[in-house]
Parts: C-alpha cells; sequence; structure tokens
C-alpha cells in the first residue's frame, strides 16, 4: 500500500477573507484533508487583513496628496477595489474613473464619471491605480499608452508586506526542513505579492524529494508584463504541477506556445482542474426547507451588477442577492451562513464578471456541491466540466434565464431530477476524493 503523503499548506489567505474563509483552506486543504488521501500534515499562513491594507492605502494616499498639491486625479479602476476603499481615495480630489470595461464607459460609479483609459489626459495628469490583482500590468499599460503625459501613483508596490515577507519565508523554510514534506501545496493570492522563485529553489535543496502543486486562481491576457502572464511563466519553472482553477480553454493555446503564451515552458505542467470546497460546509441538505426560492451569490463586480438589477426588477421579493464582498452598507456572509444559505436555495443563478477574462466561478462547484440547481450565464470553460442537466442549465441573455427560472418554479419536481443527475456527476468525478486522487496520481503516480 502506497503511504499517504506528508503534506505542507502555505496558504496565502486574500485580504478580505479570515483563514477560515480563505480559497486555499476552503478550496485545496479541507477538501485534501477529507479526502483520506493526505497523511500528516502542516499549515503555514501567510496574508494580512483589511485593515493592515486600508492603513497602508491611507499612507500612500497622503503621500500622493503631498505629491500632487491638490492637482485633480483619475482613479484607475471602477470596480469593486475602488469602491471598498472610496473612503481613502475620496480624500484626493478625484474628476473621473478610468476602466479598460467598455461596458462601463461613459456611465457613472460612485457619483463619478467613467472614462476610457485612452482618454485620461483630457481629465487629468495624476492617475492613481486602484487595483492589487493587476496593478503591476496596468502601471506597464498606462504608461506605453501615455508615456510621460501622465504621472502614475501605485498603491501597493512589489512587496506591500515589507519585512513580514522575509519572516514568511522564513517560516516556510524552517518548515520545509523540519517536517520533511513529501508535497507542498501552495495557494497564492495576487500575482506581484507572491513567493520569489528562491524561496521554492532553497526549499527543494532542504527536501530534495519534496513535490511542489500550485494554483492559478485566475489569468489576465491582455497584460503582456507585470501581472498574471509574468507569474505563470516563473511559477511553470519552479512548480511540479500547476492547477489551472477557472479557464480551460486556454491551454491549448497555451501548450502550443501561440501569443501571449510564446515565453511559457513546461506547459505539460498545467491542467485544467477547478477545486472542489469543504465538504463539511458544501453539501446536500435535500430535507430541509428550503429558504430562498431564487439567489445570486457574490459580489456586484463588472457586468454581475446588470443581472442583479434584472433578476430583482423580474422576482422582486422571490430573488435574493446573497454573499459577496465589497457591498455597501454591508458585511460578506460568515462561511458557515453562506453555505447554509446556499444549501437551502432552490435556485442560484451564476454570471461572468469582467468582460476580459471567462471563468468556472467557484458558485459553480459551490452549487453543485450543495445539491442547487444551478443556473449558469453560457462558458466553455464551465461546459468542460458539466453538460446541460448535469444540476445546471446554461442561459444566453434575459429571456433564456427567465423561461428557465418560471420552469423550474412551477415543476419543482423536475428541479429535483436535474439535481439528482447533477450529484452523481459529482460524485462520480468531483468529490474531494476523486479530487485529491488526480493530484496525487499527476505528482506520485498512484
Amino acid at each position: 500500500m502506497t503511504p499517504r503523503p506528508r503534506t505542507l499548506f502555505v496558504i496565502h489567505r486574500f485580504d478580505t477573507k479570515s483563514l477560515a474563509d480563505s480559497a486555499g483552506v476552503l478550496e485545496v486543504m479541507k477538501p485534501m484533508l477529507a479526502s483520506g488521501l493526505i497523511g500528516e500534515h502542516r499549515l503555514v499562513t501567510l496574508g494580512r487583513d483589511t485593515d493592515d491594507y486600508r492603513a497602508l492605502i491611507a499612507r500612500r494616499i497622503n503621500e500622493i496628496s503631498r505629491t500632487t498639491a491638490g492637482a485633480p486625479c483619475v482613479i484607475y479602476g471602477a470596480g469593486a477595489h475602488t469602491r471598498q476603499f472610496m473612503a481613502e481615495l475620496g480624500r484626493l480630489p478625484i474628476v473621473a474613473l478610468a476602466d479598460r470595461d467598455e461596458s462601463l464607459q461613459g456611465g457613472e460609479r460612485m457619483g463619478l464619471p467613467v472614462i476610457s483609459p485612452r482618454d485620461i489626459p483630457m481629465h487629468a495628469r495624476h492617475v492613481v491605480i486602484s487595483s492589487r490583482a493587476y496593478e503591476e500590468g496596468i502601471e506597464s499599460d498606462l504608461r506605453a499608452l501615455h508615456g510621460d503625459r501622465i504621472t502614475l501613483h501605485t498603491l501597493y508596490g512589489r512587496n506591500p508586506d515589507g519585512e513580514l515577507r522575509g519572516l514568511w519565508e522564513q517560516e516556510i523554510l524552517e518548515s520545509v526542513r523540519s517536517f520533511q514534506p513529501d508535497l507542498l501545496v501552495h495557494t497564492p493570492v495576487h500575482p506581484h505579492e507572491n513567493l520569489a522563485p528562491e524561496v521554492f529553489d532553497t526549499a527543494r535543496t532542504l527536501c530534495p524529494g519534496m513535490k511542489i502543486v500550485t494554483l492559478w486562481w485566475d489569468y489576465d491576457e491582455a497584460a503582456a508584463h507585470g501581472s498574471y502572464l509574468d507569474y505563470e511563466r516563473t511559477s511553470l519553472g519552479w512548480a511540479d504541477l500547476v492547477i489551472e482553477n477557472s479557464n480551460g480553454t486556454r491551454l491549448a493555446r497555451m501548450k502550443a506556445h501561440e501569443p501571449p503564451y510564446q515565453h511559457h515552458r513546461h506547459t505539460e505542467r498545467v491542467i485544467f482542474h477547478p477545486t472542489v470546497f469543504d465538504p463539511a460546509l458544501f453539501h446536500p441538505e435535500p430535507d430541509a426547507t428550503p429558504t430562498y426560492d431564487i439567489a445570486l451569490f457574490g459580489s456586484s463586480v463588472g457586468r454581475r451588477r446588470e443581472w442583479i438589477d434584472r433578476l430583482a426588477a423580474r422576482y422582486g421579493e422571490r430573488f435574493h442577492h446573497l454573499g459577496g464582498v465589497y457591498e455597501q452598507d454591508r458585511a460578506p456572509l460568515p462561511v458557515a451562513d453562506y453555505a447554509a444559505a446556499m444549501r437551502r436555495t432552490k435556485i442560484c443563478v451564476n454570471t461572468q464578471t469582467y468582460p476580459f477574462r471567462t471563468q468556472c466561478k467557484g458558485k459553480v462547484r459551490e452549487a453543485l456541491g450543495c445539491g442547487v440547481l444551478l443556473l449558469e450565464e453560457d462558458n466553455p470553460e464551465t461546459r468542460l466540466l458539466l453538460a446541460p442537466g448535469e444540476g445546471i442549465e446554461y442561459f444566453h441573455d434575459s429571456k433564456t434565464l427567465f423561461s428557465l427560472i418560471d420552469s423550474y418554479l412551477e415543476n419543482d419536481q423536475l428541479r429535483k431530477e436535474v439535481i439528482t443527475r447533477g450529484q452523481t456527476t459529482w460524485n462520480a468525478r468531483m468529490c474531494s476524493r476523486r479530487w485529491t486522487a488526480r493530484v496525487l496520481d499527476q505528482l506520485f503516480g498512484v
């Protein structure tokens, strides 16, 4: 019998989440441990709280304010990050928000006009980049677009964690040295905040037989430098296995080294293998009385806001928008409450968010894990996992979505039959044990 691997989990949590609510815990560590295929494990956690980043941004806004001396500013980013930190950003004389999402341009967000990035010099010289995940890529793109016609101000820089980064790296290396794991699982955060390749190279010298697996949570094909593409190229150099969590159709182009992937090496190490969620929280509750007829879970970011408005207008009190972060006057749901709400929903609606990426969202796996009927905005990534009728139906437009909702609300037996087929698919292909087994087979051939 093959021994179960000793595993070191390196969880880099997102700033909006507690450790217990972090994606690396909910979607990787807990399912892997629940599979019964992992032996002894240890956890190293990295990251800071939202309040830490709020203080960091407040300091940067003070510095920018002194530098700009009251001159008008454009904030790049009309989405969730700007909404979250508008109290700090709003201390600047903002004249407009810039965003590459064309559907927002010409409208208003947060009481400010939204403009195209190309039009920034018409409004102000100073630009503050309001993004953690895309900061470096946005900076590179704007420099190429406008040169010295604008002055760029970043909020984070390459190492916003300062001296903490060195302490975290020491803790990881000491854990590898003392624990001698067979497997190191790294769940990263924003690309420019991640660990240097030298950390993983050093870890291998301390434990030569150790395998390393990491995840790509998001992607961005537009920013050629300083963003996700750079991080992908780097991580392919040190990881034994990379899990592409959201977009599988791009892997064929990546493996063929087509643009923008012509400099990606070791692409055979990448698999499309979307994560599953902690089965102790995300599980069916078939005998429970449903609380919600129709619900859409998650932040009202990007184009999802339009779908929320349409559903609310059509179904009134029968529709509920639940969960999410960055929601005005509403705190995020604790994960246990979030999962309980999902389990007690009849119909879950899920949509894409930003126009520059198409993803198999986490909501897909949450809904299937909870045994809820999912109505999914059609996209090729989710179709790689689930065919229509396997707990899921696809829609392209409002008319199709409303027709599906009306049909399943009227025919509860039909809804339950689709859910039953979805659970069969889930248990055969996507449960914790199946998910973990594929990872271990890729790494160890077991």
